[in-house]
């Protein structure tokens, strides 16, 4: 080869090695920037084996470059709850039959109602932290707040479940917010507290409260507040409670439902395991045998299985007075008839010699006679109930509650023959029986 060539060559060589140093430079120092992704929370599969599509966290802005999280600015924390409450529901108190391993009524899975603060197969163990015995509700300009009581602590210490309330806004059935506070701490915080919203209005499945399995649908999917973040990073609060340890208290602001001011409401009590937001109804995602059931009596059904350490109570209203229609409502009592005062009421007269006993225009009216009515019927009389005076014209009238009464004018206003004897009288609720006279004549034999 001549130089000529093999100089050539060698600057071929050279610029080659050039290249390849600089593209092994450039890949050592060149890193692709990496995304962050919202991660599922607790994808559900149901009793059947049908996966409900994942609850998604709200992403935090963030720079690409670093992993820096943006901190969470309060601006508003919510106060003391005013002392009058607006809406209260008790609950059953399952302590009082836990020792025979099983729940004190009050369960009714068809219902979408649980009594089961215990735990699966076997129910001997009895989670005292998780059984609601009373809720109740009252609002400011600014917050909601419910305190949620519970038979007590943790044997551990605390109220380490999770515990929050359930918001139907439209009062047809189906839930629209969903509030749940894990591990509530000493002070009001938003750490462990998330809001999920149901957007495509599905919750309850085909028949809202009612049990209608296997589920299609995917419950409570949006969450808008996940312990801070969110539009509004104040938006929902929690602690238990400084003057009751085995209460919970949770506080949201009245613009997260819209301030609403008539709708229906109920408390929820359960193990971190058995949260599942897309799992609302939870009756549309569990078979009943799947599920079971804390009452004995249910012995198809007997113990709880699947649906276990979960305790809630029925709905009750806020801004309205209930019929007892409102899907999921708390039974409602029946409104009491009003006790209205009735009146016996009649003249007392004489009839002079030979008159007989029948009133009429020659009558002479008998004034300041005492007219009495004894309870019960005149076979049988009882005490006297009240009297009254006869006045000028020779009339009475008792004010008497409903029922019979015996009626008589005692003592005799007259010392003659005939005279008319004690009368039974049956008052109706607010009614009024009339003509009950008395009349007095003497008889000398002559007619």
């Amino acid at each position: 080869m001549n130089s000529y060539k093999f100089r050539r060559l060698a600057l071929w060589l050279g610029v080659a090695a050039l290249l390849a140093a600089l593209l092994a430079c450039a890949t050592s120092t060149t890193a692709t920037p990496t995304i962050p992704v919202s991660e599922p929370i607790n994808t559900p599969t149901t009793a059947g084996g049908d996966n409900i599509p994942p609850t998604t966290v709200p992403t935090v802005p963030e720079n690409t470059q670093t992993a820096t999280p943006v901190p969470i600015v309060h601006t508003l924390i919510p106060g003391e709850p005013p002392a009058s409450a607006l809406s209260e529901i008790t609950d059953r108190n399952s302590s009082t039959l836990a020792s025979e391993h099983r729940a004190n009524g009050g369960d009714s899975f068809t219902t979408n109602l649980y009594e089961r603060s215990f735990n699966a197969n076997t129910m001997d163990t009895y989670f005292q932290d998780l059984d609601i015995i009373r809720t109740r509700l009252s609002h400011d300009d600014q917050w909601v707040y419910v305190n949620i009581s519970l038979v007590g602590q943790n044997p551990a210490g605390g109220l380490p479940e999770d515990y929050g309330i359930e918001v139907d806004l439209n009062v047809d059935g189906r839930g629209d917010v969903l509030l749940m506070a894990s591990k509530p701490g000493p002070k009001w915080l938003t750490d462990g507290v998330r809001v999920w919203v149901d957007n495509n209005h599905d919750v309850g499945g085909t028949h809202p409260i009612q049990s209608d399995p296997p589920a299609s649908t995917d419950g409570y999917e949006t969450l808008i507040f996940d312990q801070g973040i969110g539009s509004d990073s104040d938006a929902a609060w929690a602690r238990i409670s400084p003057t009751d340890p085995n209460s919970v208290q949770v506080a949201f602001k009245r613009s997260l439902i819209n301030d609403d001011e008539k709708f229906t409401w109920g408390a929820w009590a359960m193990n971190d395991s058995m949260l599942n937001p897309a799992w609302f109804d939870y009756n549309d995602h569990f078979t009943a045998a799947d599920a079971g059931s804390p009452l004995v009596e249910l012995t198809q059904f007997y113990p709880i299985k699947a649906l276990a350490e979960v305790d809630n109570t029925c709905r009750w209203a806020v801004g309205f007075t209930p019929t007892g229609n409102e899907p999921g409502i708390c039974p409602v009592p029946p409104t009491p008839t009003p006790v209205l005062p009735g009146t016996i009421s009649g003249i007392v007269f004489d009839n002079g010699i030979n008159g007989g006993l029948v009133f009429g225009p020659a009558s002479m009216r008998i004034s300041g006679a005492n007219v009495r009515a004894r309870s019960g019927g005149c076979g049988s009389p009882g005490s006297v109930v009240t009297t009254a005076t006869t006045n000028a014209s020779g009339f009475y009238s008792l004010t008497v509650p409903a029922g019979t009464y015996c009626v008589d004018v005692s003592p005799s206003p007259r010392p003659t023959d005939h005279e008319t004897g004690p009368q039974s009288a049956t008052v109706t609720n607010g009614g009024s029986v009339g003509d009950v006279n008395f009349g007095y004549y003497a008889y000398l034999g002559i007619r």
